[in-house]
């Protein structure tokens, strides 16, 4: 999903992942709330499913503050744009807070009234930035300072990361964004995530979609 700068001008960067991450981030706090109003609130599905999301949203919320909204600052970006992608991260960690405390209580209706609220907020605050700074980036940020917020989340993932990103990115996408997503990475970790990474992830506990 690459954005357009012009009239005919593509984008210098492809934002494939960032759209990606962002619809991963929403189907896990949907099935959160899905399991909470069906009255599952602990378990090792819950907490692993918890963990796991917590780590790449702080991955990911922490590459754009020290890799995208300085490098836009510094190039003239829209301040008032910037400033609320900023606020709005800070605005979440009350709310992350709040489902931690929910998840180690184990009480449902706790759970699925503040994944209910995380869920709501961050949606707004993936809108916002898909509407709002992502066209920044597409006009203002050169390939290589793209790649060098990829390689941010890389490095703070860290060594095997992506054996556990992957199968977690692709879990439940739409056969589109899958294809979108392995074409554009390395033939390598293509393999690895259909032969190893999927099967693995899928083995273990983890959040589902609820039974139809």
């Amino acid at each position: 999903m690459s954005v357009t700068t012009g009239p005919g001008e593509r984008s210098r960067v492809d934002m494939t992942m960032m759209y990606a991450v962002h619809d991963a981030f929403q189907r896990d706090l949907d099935r959160l709330t899905a399991m909470a109003e069906g009255g599952v609130a602990s378990g090792p599905a819950v907490q692993a499913g918890w963990d796991r999301f917590k780590r790449f949203l702080h991955v990911h919320h922490t590459a754009e503050d020290t890799h995208l909204w300085p490098v836009l600052r510094a190039k003239a970006g829209d301040p008032a744009v910037l400033d609320q992608m900023e606020d709005e991260h800070t605005r979440l960690t009350a709310l992350l807070d709040a489902v931690d405390a929910a998840v180690a209580s184990g009480v449902p209706e706790r759970l699925a009234l503040h994944a209910g609220r995380l869920a709501e907020a961050l949606g707004a605050h993936c809108e916002h930035e898909e509407d709002l700074a992502l066209p920044l980036v597409g006009e203002l940020l050169t390939e290589a300072e793209w790649n060098a917020f990829g390689a941010e989340q890389r490095k703070r993932l860290g060594s095997g990361g992506a054996a556990s990103f992957f199968p977690w990115l692709l879990d439940g996408a739409e056969d589109g964004t899958r294809r979108k997503v392995l074409g554009v990475v390395p033939p390598p970790v293509r393999f690895l995530y259909r032969a190893v990474w999927r099967p693995r992830y899928q083995r273990a506990p983890r959040w589902q979609a609820p039974a139809a």
